[in-house]
């Protein structure tokens, strides 16, 4: 695995306020960079939202008709599936705008700053971008309480409380790279980053962050 150090096109260290998209080592011994995710040609986060609520979803399916399960009466659970299809793609709808909203609200960039060290890795939103983010996670939020909309309040909630995001690499089970979107998925039991760099980073990162987990193969 190709672990080279990183330093500047000079062969320096920067400083550990260097915000460039390259990864590079600052002086501090941490490596540090900053990635604009464009939001309409990388689905990973439109996916994961999708994942969370349809999480919920399976959870609600399975709670409505838990007691017919047991019975082994499955006759009301086929009778209703049209409508929970009906109920996914108007999530689907309502999702895919509200992805778009937040996009626009973004300029299309979901901008991200990582610090990462031998113990773990932070995945930060930009401070400007933060802010939007707690603005608009209380608006939604806001409305989903007012409106008695669940979906709405998951969603700001969803929203404003994913600014920050730290993986300590000795919890970490999982990391699943996904090169065609230059994301890296690194999952703990209840915490779930991505990792986004370059295309000339992604196999370093990739190597690096392996090789500090000791629970992934």
């Amino acid at each position: 695995m190709d672990t080279t150090i990183n330093l500047n096109p000079n062969g320096q260290l920067e400083s550990p306020d260097y915000s460039g998209e390259r990864v590079r080592l600052c002086t501090d011994g941490k490596y540090r960079w900053t990635y604009p995710m464009n939001m309409m040609t990388n689905p990973s986060v439109f996916i994961t939202i999708c994942k969370i609520f349809g999480g919920i979803g399976a959870v609600a399916f399975i709670l409505t008709y838990i007691s017919d399960i047991f019975r082994g009466d499955f006759s009301n659970i086929i009778e209703d599936l049209k409508w929970w299809g009906v109920a996914i793609l108007v999530f689907l709808v309502i999702a895919g705008i509200s992805y778009l909203i937040v996009a626009a609200q973004y300029g299309g960039k979901y901008i991200v700053q990582f610090t990462m060290d031998e113990n773990g890795i932070k995945h930060e939103q930009v401070p400007a971008q933060q802010e939007k983010a707690i603005k608009m996670g209380g608006v939604l939020t806001g409305v989903g309480i007012l409106t008695g909309r669940p979906g709405s309040m998951g969603q700001g909630l969803l929203v404003a409380s994913h600014t920050v995001l730290t993986s300590d690499f000795k919890t970490v089970k999982s990391v699943k790279p996904q090169r065609r979107w230059n994301t890296i998925k690194v999952n703990e039991t209840l915490n779930k980053n991505q990792i986004y760099t370059t295309k000339e980073d992604f196999e370093f990162v990739l190597d690096y962050i392996r090789d500090h987990c000791p629970k992934v193969n």
